[in-house]
């Protein structure tokens, strides 16, 4: 199948990134990894599954509609808009992925392994000859959460992994530095452990101990050396947003600011480090994405309406393609853990870990397991 024969060029761009050497914030790969993403689909474009034409088609319009608003009556630039609406882009490209399962367990095992064992050695090598927080093809806040995604799945078709499999994914989210990383880790081994904390006590309270103590270290680290999070950048970004939001009525709560609204010209000064994020038509106005976190993003532009739809979407193409309502939750519980950091549901990260769960061809039920 030629889908099946595509999906192999991840292991080239995996290799690719090994030994490339770029920028943490080039967005070379990313690039890459959308374009495999739409010719994938474009492989699988036939039909749209009756169980996902609702919400593909909710998704469809909602994105049509505000693009027309935007070009006829906003007049705002079309990339920022793009940026803005881009999780309802990858809705839509994952629809099509839907029950198309074009590759086998024991095929997603062996890129499972390959793909760690790739993230292992560069985050090693960076770490040990580097000062650098490590990466392998974008910021690691965002291709972690593509790596938890990928080894909750390998979680849930093996049924079990090894203590030893869960401290080599212990290690690269240590040496990560990431935040959001270290977040979603403690969650992932909570939510895979959770039958065997009480039966093994003995043995999990120690780990967890020390892996808290861990955490703690890199918190620390990255706080410069106090664990005083008013210091830390999403910090302000969670003051401006309120300061934005302050005099919303009930109705901006629950669709947002209008379409692509810019935030005020005092937010924009005082984000003005992250210049780089501010708009494409370059005349100094900036929008949600300077905010970093997703859920202040999403809130802004879309409203909480907007927030419970893009989780209900998560969570419901997840169960309807044979997964328990728990792994829906957890699945979610892992990119939402993202999205107080960064971009999360609107990362091609996401969509690649999502994508997994979606084409994989499962030899059992799973629906009904607990984890």
């Amino acid at each position: 199948m030629l889908s099946r024969k595509f999906i192999s060029l991840l292991y080239i761009i995996s290799i690719w990134a090994l030994f490339k050497h770029h920028n943490a914030s080039s967005t070379f790969f990313n690039n890459i990894f959308e374009c495999f993403l739409i010719f994938l689909v474009f492989l699988n474009i036939a039909n749209i599954h009756k169980k996902v034409f609702f919400l593909f088609s909710v998704s469809v319009l909602y994105f049509v509609s505000s693009l027309l608003f935007v070009y006829f009556v906003a007049d705002r630039n079309i990339l920022d808009f793009l940026l803005i609406y881009k999780f309802f882009i990858y809705a839509i490209l994952l629809s099509f992925l839907f029950k198309k399962q074009i590759l086998s367990e024991n095929d997603f095992f062996s890129f499972y392994k390959f793909l760690l064992t790739v993230f292992g050695i560069k985050y090693i090598l960076i770490s040990l000859f580097q000062s650098l927080r490590p990466t392998l093809f974008f910021e690691n806040n965002f291709e972690l959460m593509m790596l938890s995604l990928i080894f909750y799945l390998y979680y849930i078709l093996k049924g079990s992994v090894s203590v030893r499999h869960q401290l080599f994914v212990s290690l690269i989210f240590l040496m990560s530095k990431s935040i959001s990383g270290l977040l979603i880790l403690l969650f992932v081994l909570g939510m895979i452990n959770v039958k065997h904390i009480l039966k093994k006590i003995y043995i999990i309270i120690p780990s967890i101990l020390l892996l808290g103590v861990s955490v703690v270290y890199v918190l620390k680290d990255r706080l410069g050396g106090e664990l005083d999070f008013s210091k830390n950048t999403r910090f302000q970004f969670l003051t401006v947003f309120l300061k934005e939001i302050e005099n919303w009525t009930f109705l901006n709560y629950l669709f947002g600011a209008s379409r692509i609204t810019p935030l005020s010209e005092n937010a924009c000064r005082r984000l003005g480090y992250w210049q780089s994020l501010f708009s494409y038509s370059g005349d100094g106005s900036c929008y949600s994405v300077v905010l970093h976190s997703y859920i202040f993003r999403v809130i802004f532009d879309h409203g909480f309406i907007g927030l419970l739809f893009i989780c209900y979407f998560v969570y419901s193409i997840i169960i309807r393609s044979g997964f328990s309502r728990t792994n829906g939750l957890i699945v979610l519980g892992i990119v939402f853990i993202n999205g107080i950091s960064v971009s999360s549901f609107n990362s091609v990260y996401f969509a690649l870990g999502i994508m997994f769960f979606l084409i994989v061809k499962k030899h059992a039920d799973y629906s009904k397991n607990l984890v």
